[in-house]
């Protein structure tokens, strides 16, 4: 446990020091809403087959809600905002901007496999194109999908 959380400190630094070295970059006009806009489905991408049919596990279970919280705090609530909205300081010169969790009708076009590749992978490849870490490298699969867990509950 030591040792994760070390490495989620570590990791939100260098999310900081990414999002401080992106301030240079024009600001977009609503974080996450033009590259939603643009996908034919709201969607942008699409997840690789060995993530398409994936389910989350953990799915409503209030454990990995609440520790999805903890890590989403840490890693992704810079960019994404403390409510999930977007809106968060560190995002707020990214270029595509963060996504913004709170819509409910395109966080549920969302698939949960979609959600895990996204965090996984993060967003340094075509379509994304952009500054998200590939949390996959620090976080386990059940800690993803705790992660996910808790960003579905922005929505709802």
């Amino acid at each position: 446990m030591a040792r994760s959380r070390r490495g989620l400190e570590i990791l939100t630094l260098l999310v900081l020091l990414a999002s401080a070295l992106a301030a240079c970059a024009p600001a977009s006009e609503a974080p996450g809403e033009a590259m939603l806009a643009d996908a034919p489905t709201g969607v942008p991408g699409e997840a690789p087959a060995e993530y398409q049919d994936l389910t989350n596990p953990l799915s409503g279970d209030p454990q990995a809600i609440a520790a999805g919280s903890e890590a989403y705090a840490a890693l992704c609530s810079q960019c994404h905002g403390a409510t999930g909205a977007g809106d968060g300081q560190a995002g707020e010169s990214l270029v595509p901007g963060p996504t913004d969790f709170t819509r409910q009708q395109q966080m549920a076009a969302l698939s949960d496999g979609y959600l895990f590749w996204r965090i996984s992978e993060g967003g340094a490849f075509d379509p994304f194109n952009s500054l998200m870490p590939a949390w996959g490298t620090l976080l386990n699969e059940r800690e993803i999908w705790e992660l996910v867990s808790y960003i579905r509950s922005l929505s709802s």
